[in-house]
């Protein structure tokens, strides 16, 4: 009975490692992303906004179109698997789904971001920037001018999801804000 009590109290210490290794890596991937965001903020501040017949992304609050179908996986807000809320959200989407721009705007980021893998970043003027992670593939370059609907990627499983999706995060002045208040209703 003691050498069975050993081994449950050294395999709750190697779980109870691994969860902190996971949630170091996580912390750590995020602090990359917020790193990333505000410098593509003062890399972009001085570029003028030229969106001919775009709205401004404010008046499209609530009539923004999803970036796929699908069911939400993980909703903004919610405790994601380090515990700590989620500034996006996950959408349920089949590996090969085109991912569209839920307004017009311009890439100012795509590549491989560590945890979250492919990533498109849109800038939308005002302050306004979208993120699209997990894709399979990127359909866009950074300067691309990209319209509202238009395909900007392929959904996938990348940065370490073990199943196919889209995490999609809306930022204003580089704070979050809940997406589900920007799209349409389904």
């Amino acid at each position: 009975a003691r050498a069975a009590r050993e081994r449950v109290v050294a395999d709750l210490a190697s779980a109870q490692d691994a969860r902190a290794t996971r949630l170091a890596a996580l912390r750590s991937n995020e602090r990359d992303l917020v790193a990333l965001l505000e410098r593509i903020a003062d890399a972009i501040a001085d570029v003028p906004k030229i969106l001919a017949d775009a709205e401004p992304l404010l008046s499209l609050k609530g009539k923004l179109p999803w970036p796929v179908r699908g069911r939400v996986l993980k909703a903004y807000g919610s405790a994601n698997s380090a515990g700590e809320a989620s500034d996006g959200m996950l959408i349920d989407a089949p590996s090969g789904t085109e991912v569209g721009a839920v307004a017009h705007g311009r890439v100012v980021f795509a590549d491989w971001l560590k945890g979250y893998g492919l990533v498109l970043i849109l800038d939308h003027g005002e302050g306004f920037i979208t993120l699209y992670a997990h894709n399979e593939s990127l359909l866009k370059d950074v300067g691309d001018w990209v319209t509202r609907s238009e395909a900007v990627a392929v959904s996938g499983a990348s940065g370490g999801r073990e199943d196919p999706g889209v995490y999609f995060e809306l930022r204003r002045h580089g704070v979050p804000q809940n997406p589900g208040t920007w799209l349409a209703r389904r």
